[in-house]
């Protein structure tokens, strides 16, 4: 394969750059920008000075990784340079004056992949690894990566193999099949589809219950119009992010923005105002407005006295009522507030905002369950389609139709193999690999 690189580091100012690269013969492709160094020692830092025209550049540390004992199995050599980001991309430039090319999200990954150095199951561990938003996410994903026997797809495909194995046991002996469905044997066969479609239900439910849409503890700010949400959005984050309008209907779209905590990070939202509107834009905003509730970990209802309608409907979110612009009036009986502020004054607003970073710090350092969980849609979806083949074959085994039961079950197999990359197919490798961040 042609040679790639590409900076495994953020491309922002900071004391030390990393640059990733892999191919064949790697050393000898960049050696012109190391003139009259030796080939350095696998495994070992070395400290360099890449030069050009005679000129050093930099110095940096060179760790040689020689193939196939390297993360893709190819030569690999990461260079630690000094971290501004001109420096970093003045050196990629230069590696692809050296036929090196800049790398594809995942592409690292990919050739660990296809040089069986990493398998399917581990990439995808390895990339909710890196994009958990809570640090109970990391260790249940590094549960599946360390320990690829516990994923809940190579679990049950253990326990999938036990049941083809013992149908086809079955089938070699017709004559214990010749009574009725209630034969034992028959019996044992339809207990164990019952159980694995009890754990796949199980992982599916697990999958769901810890789906995010958003990577960090998010908080929406919805309401009426002309409840002040934007001038509270802007008030929360101290900055001026949303326009502020008296004009109903001023927010279309999402607006997001971040507080940053020694714990992690608070999202907060603001959206479109709740109307019946003819505008078409707007009415896109307030659906995704109305969408995005049950996507969020909070919602804030932001109620005011020009417009002091309480939630319209009832919403799965925690939800939490604020009656803004206090300065104004106090909220009528009819509405029971959690919070009264006020934005123009910024009343209110540090009580409200030690609680939402409460919240948030009680979510990233919850004592969640680290158990292996599925790491992706994809990996869902074929589970999804296994359950689907096991309620067929419990079906036809139940009727004694051990025809339509085999036919099902090796259906089963395929997609479990489907699941697992077993099956070799380019168009899985696009979708899995794609997602990954430069560099991995």
């Amino acid at each position: 394969m042609d040679p790639i690189v590409a900076p495994v580091t953020a491309l922002i100012a900071q004391p030390v750059g990393i640059l990733r690269l892999s191919g064949d013969n790697l050393w000898n492709r960049i050696h012109a920008l190391f003139p009259g160094t030796p080939s350095p020692v696998p495994r070992k830092a070395t400290l360099l000075s890449p030069t050009l025209h005679g000129q050093p550049l930099d110095s940096v540390l060179l760790l040689y990784f020689p193939a196939p004992h390297s993360l893709t199995g190819e030569d690999v050599i990461e260079i630690h340079a000094h971290g501004n980001p001109q420096n970093i991309r003045f050196l990629l430039q230069h590696f692809e004056r050296l036929g090196i090319r800049q790398a594809k999200p995942g592409e690292f990954s990919l050739r660990s992949y296809k040089n069986g150095k990493l398998s399917l199951l581990k990439a995808e561990s390895l990339h909710r690894m890196i994009s958990a938003p809570t640090y109970s996410d990391f260790l249940s994903a590094h549960t599946s990566f360390s320990q690829p026997e516990r994923h809940p797809l190579a679990a049950l495909k253990d326990q999938f193999l036990d049941l083809l194995a013992s149908f086809y046991a079955v089938l070699d002996y017709p004559e214990d099949l010749s009574d009725s469905p209630e034969t034992p044997l028959v019996d044992i066969l339809l207990e164990k589809i019952v159980s694995l479609q009890r754990l796949s239900r199980h992982h599916l439910s697990l999958f769901k219950k810890n789906r995010r849409f958003f990577s960090s503890f998010s908080v929406l700010l919805a309401g009426p119009p002309n409840s002040g949400k934007s001038s509270l959005f802007n008030r929360m984050l101290q900055s001026n992010k949303a326009l502020v309008s008296p004009l109903p209907g001023t927010t279309r779209d999402l607006l997001e923005g971040r507080l940053s905590f020694p714990f992690g990070d608070l999202l907060i939202l603001d959206s479109a105002g709740f109307r019946s509107s003819d505008d078409i834009i707007e009415g896109m905003g307030i659906a995704k407005a109305r969408k995005t509730i049950n996507q969020v970990d909070l919602l804030l209802w932001v109620a005011s006295p020009e417009s002091p309608e309480p939630l319209p409907f009832s919403s799965r979110t925690k939800t939490l009522t604020l009656w803004n612009k206090a300065d104004l009036s106090s909220p009528p009986p009819s509405i029971s507030p959690d919070f009264i502020v006020s934005a123009r004054t910024r009343k209110g607003l540090k009580s409200l905002l030690l609680t939402l970073s409460s919240l948030a710090e009680d979510f990233y350092s919850a004592p969640n369950a680290t158990d292996p969980l599925l790491d992706s849609e994809r990996q869902a979806l074929c589970l999804s389609s296994f359950l689907k083949t096991l309620i067929s074959a419990e079906s036809s085994l139940s009727s004694h139709a051990f025809d339509l039961a085999l036919s099902a079950l090796e259906q089963a197999r395929h997609l479990l193999e489907d699941g697992t990359g077993m099956i070799s197919s380019e168009e899985i490798y696009d979708r899995v690999f794609s997602r990954f961040c430069l560099g991995k």
